[in-house]
């Protein structure tokens, strides 16, 4: 697998303030989702891991860009593009697979959110594994001044990407 390099910061069109994974929880938007998942962490992680899964299981990313490379950890960075055109430059704030990762973004190409970050924790359960992945965020821009009406969406789409994760995982996953 190939790397790209990490975009400069001037390069990134809206500077987002930097999480720690403890931040992630305390931001203005904040959803909890817990999923049992037919693998074990391990495979879990090599799912987390291809650039191509993504795409697959969260509908809106059209690409993930590994800028760093292997082995992955904290300080990893990646640019992933959504369906519109919008990049997001993500920089991993934790990273002990296969138990927990956590991801912030450090800039946009699109001024949308002030912060942003994810935090991934995997348990390893009797029948594979449970994740409790955690986003927050603090919206701005046109995103903000609409964010209440679109909350519950928000709240929606986001959930269903863990029914889509399950079913990827159910398929790809052996």
């Amino acid at each position: 697998m190939t790397t790209a390099a990490a975009p400069a910061i001037e390069a990134m069109g809206h500077r987002c303030v930097p999480l720690t994974s403890e931040q992630i929880r305390a931001q203005p938007v904040c959803f909890v989702y817990e999923k049992e998942l037919p693998c074990t962490p391990e495979q879990l992680f090599e799912v987390f891991e291809d650039p191509t899964s993504w795409p697959k299981w969260a509908p809106g990313i059209g690409k993930v860009i590994w800028t760093s490379p292997k082995p992955y950890g904290v300080g990893t960075t990646r640019t992933v593009v959504f369906w519109g055109g919008t990049e997001v430059y993500e920089e991993f704030v934790a990273w002990d697979a296969p138990r927990e990762m956590a991801f912030t973004f450090n800039g946009t190409s699109e001024e949308i959110w002030n912060s942003f970050g994810e935090h991934y924790r995997v348990e390893e359960t009797p029948g594979g594994c449970k994740l409790t992945w955690t986003v927050g965020y603090d919206p701005t821009g046109g995103f903000g001044r609409v964010h209440r009406f679109i909350k519950p969406i928000m709240r929606f789409n986001l959930g269903f990407y863990m029914v889509l994760l399950r079913r990827y995982v159910r398929k790809h996953v052996r």
